[in-house]
Order: C-alpha cells, then structure tokens, then sequence
C-alpha cells in the first residue's frame, strides 16, 4: 500500500468519525443514555477493580515491613481486656490467671525457634538529659530542647532490624540480668551529646524520677546511622533514640533481686520466611512453655481478615455493578438496533451510491465506539470521585495513586462494552439489501 493510499485511508476514517459523531449528536438524546449508562457501569467497576488491586499490593508491601513481621504474645486477660481485638489464642479456655513472661522463658523460647525469629521485649520511656544537646529543632513545639528516647530491649532486638555498630559494643544478657545501666547511642543522637569526641566510656546524666537524684547510663556502642523513609517526627525519634536494657528503666532502682516480668514479648520474623508457618511454630512453642494462658496477634494476620471481609464486600458491589452493565449494554444494543431501522433508507441510498458494506459496517462501529470512549473517559472521572468517597467512608487511603491502572482499565472496559453492543448492529446495518431498502418508505 502506498503513501497516498495510507493517507486516503486515514481521511476516510476521519471523515466518518465526523460522520458518527454527526449522527450521534443529532439522536442526542439516546446517545446521552448511552454515555451515561456506560459511564456508571465503568466508574464502579473500575473503582472495585482498582480497590482490590491496591489491598492486594499493599498487602505484599506490607510483609517486607518490621510491624507486620512482628508477632506479640499477650495474655488472655489482656486480650479480654481489648474488647474483640483479633487474637489467635493458643488454648480455648477463659478466666485463668494474667500471664507475664519471665528473661529465663523469654531465653527458652529462642532457643527452640530457628534464627529467622527473635524474641525481644520493647518498651520505650521519654527521659530528660542534664547533658547540653546540639541546637536542633524539635518537630512539635511541646518537645522540650534536651528530651530524649530510651527503648528498653533484649539482645534479639538488634538483630531483627539488622542493625550494625559504627563502634563500642552490644549489651549482653548479663547485662539484663543484673540490670546494667548501659546504652547503645543512635548515631545522631551521639553526634547530638559529644560532637567529635568519642562517645564510648561516657556517661550520660539523667534526671531524676520524682526529684531523686541524677540517673547515670554509661555508653557501650554507638549505631551505624540508619537511612529512614519516615515521617519527620519518626525520623527525629529514630535519630534521637538510646537503647539500654530492658531491665535498666529509669524509673525503677537499679540493683536489687526482683525478677522481671512482662506482660508484652515480641517475636521478629525476618523478610522473606513465610509468615504463616512462622505463626503456627510460634503458636506451639508458646503453648509448650506457657500452655493456654497466652496468644499470638499477627498484624499481618489481622490485615489479611481485614482484606477478606473487604473482598466480600467490594466483589458483591462489583457483582452488581456487573449485572447493571450487562444490562445497560442489552438495552444500549436495542437503542443501536433501533438506530440502524431509522436509518435503513439512508443506508440503502449510501450504498446506492458506491458505499461498500465494509465502509457501513466500519461506520457504526465508529460510532458506537466514540460512545464508548467518551463514556469511558466520564467514568474513569467518576471512579476517582467514587474512590475519595470510599476512602472517606472506609477511614484509610486504600487506593493509592495507580492513575495509570485507572485510566487502562476504564479504556479497556469501554472498548469492550462498545464492541458488545456496536458490532452486531453494524453486521445487520451491512447486511440490508440497497434495492430493498429503497423501496422503504
């Protein structure tokens, strides 16, 4: 094929597209109809789809996060206590007694599960410095000048994020056991208290609990600074964050013989063990040395049943959303059908006059496919306002962004719809017989 046969064939195409468009305008009010019958019909489903693509994504990111590769094992009284939170519980029976784990059971538990898990116990105190902090702003006005995080944690801590030391040391499990007060720095928070010098051997004074007096933690490591994707105050905690022994609070004396308890222990799974094994294993090894006076929460778990009860709900209105735009495209073929019977005696006369059946045909598939495209924009115009008021009324951003999917699969579902009822019209308008349909009144 030639140039000029190219560019005649464009023309043509042009030419009847304004044709289509032409004749369109003039059955105005049954072309309104149709735009709008497959616009509601694409805004729906295009909102459902994009909902259930988005969980589904986020879902995945979700297992590469730390919280929810973190199980927590809690008491059966606490878990009452929350009211219906989501819990698998490890026993069936209610009412026993308040479950609190001791260093030495906490200690067993790692024992029997593989290296990918960590047992850990995180609890967090905000304490004040006596010490003079570099001048740098605090996110929120309320935090004052020389106010710093304390994590109290264990050993396995550390090795769930991955953390490394720029210098000094960890703290060891003598350390928890005989309630050393001693700290491993974030990195800017010692470049905060002791600029170029060296941090490690240096004590750190805080103040007192009640008006006692001074509490001194010695420096043992100092972090590897951390690169951090987080919200500015998250990343400013992280930055200013000690972590010390989980046993050496601030607020209680240090020494003495009082075995430590706690009612909140943390299992770390590393990224790419799968997560629900790893649940049941945690599960039996829990029940072996507590029985049924504990639980398992998996974050991840309560995401996922989340997620479920959401399809139900979004398949059932895409169901239909569906049904309704099979049925808009039964009653929007009618509409053609009847559209092409209007104009069989035009049809007859194009023909007459050197139209080909292909040309005719070739018309009213323009046609029904520039309705088709312009419902199809209208709906995926709709579908963002039909996500802001989904996201509003679910009370979380679950469809985020994924314009580009949007856009496709509006197109994609208009193109569809407008083949469906454009097609068969088109054959029978290609179909009529010029001699017969001249004799039409």
């Amino acid at each position: 094929m030639g140039n000029s046969e190219i560019r005649g064939e464009v023309l043509s195409l042009v030419d009847q597209l304004r044709w289509s468009l032409r004749h369109s305008k003039r059955q105005l009010f049954e072309s309104t109809l149709v735009v709008v019958a497959i616009s509601l019909g694409v805004g729906v489903i295009v909102t459902v789809l994009s909902l259930l693509l988005s969980v589904n994504q986020q879902y995945g990111e979700f297992e590469y996060e730390d919280y929810f590769r973190t199980f927590e094992l809690i008491s059966q009284a606490d878990f009452a206590s929350r009211s219906g939170a989501p819990l698998v519980l490890v026993g069936t029976e209610s009412g026993v007694s308040e479950w609190r784990a001791t260093l030495v059971e906490i200690e067993e538990l790692q024992r029997h599960l593989p290296d990918t898990m960590h047992v850990f116990v995180e609890m967090n105190w905000s304490v004040r410095t006596l010490l003079e902090l570099s001048e740098v702003e605090t996110p929120f006005p309320w935090m004052e000048s020389n106010e710093i995080f304390l994590t109290g944690t264990t050993p396995e801590y550390f090795n769930f994020k991955n953390y490394t030391l720029e210098r000094g040391n960890w703290f060891l499990s003598e350390d928890l056991r005989e309630k050393n007060r001693v700290v491993v720095l974030s990195a800017g928070l010692a470049q905060e208290l002791f600029g170029e010098e060296d941090p490690i051997g240096q004590t750190i004074p805080l103040e007192g609990f009640r008006e006692e007096e001074s509490i001194f933690y010695t420096v043992i490591g100092v972090l590897a600074p951390i690169e951090s994707a987080q919200e500015p105050y998250f990343t400013f905690r992280e930055a200013r964050t000690a972590y010390t022994p989980v046993t050496a609070s601030p607020y209680t004396h240090g020494g003495g013989e009082v075995e430590h308890r706690f009612s909140r222990v943390s299992i770390g799974v590393d990224a790419g063990v799968d997560l629900v094994q790893a649940h049941e294993l945690a599960k039996s090894e829990a029940n072996l040395i507590w029985g049924e006076a504990v639980g398992v929460r998996s974050p991840l778990g309560d995401f996922q049943e989340m997620r479920k009860e959401l399809q139900r709900y979004v398949l059932l209105i895409g169901v239909f959303a569906s049904v309704g735009l099979v049925i808009a495209v039964i009653n929007i073929l009618n509409l053609m059908l009847a559209r092409v019977l209007k104009r069989t005696k035009g049809i007859g006369l194009s023909m007459a006059l050197g139209s080909s059946r292909r040309l005719v045909f070739r018309q009213f598939v323009l046609e029904a496919l520039s309705l088709g495209v312009i419902g199809s924009v209208i709906g995926v115009l709709l579908s963002f306002g039909l996500s802001v008021v989904l996201e509003k009324a679910l009370g979380a951003p679950l469809i985020s962004g994924m314009y580009g999917t949007r856009i496709l699969l509006g197109v994609t579902i208009g193109f569809a719809v407008s083949l469906l009822f454009g097609v068969y019209p088109a054959y029978l308008g290609s179909r009529i017989n010029p001699v017969d349909a001249l004799r039409t009144d």
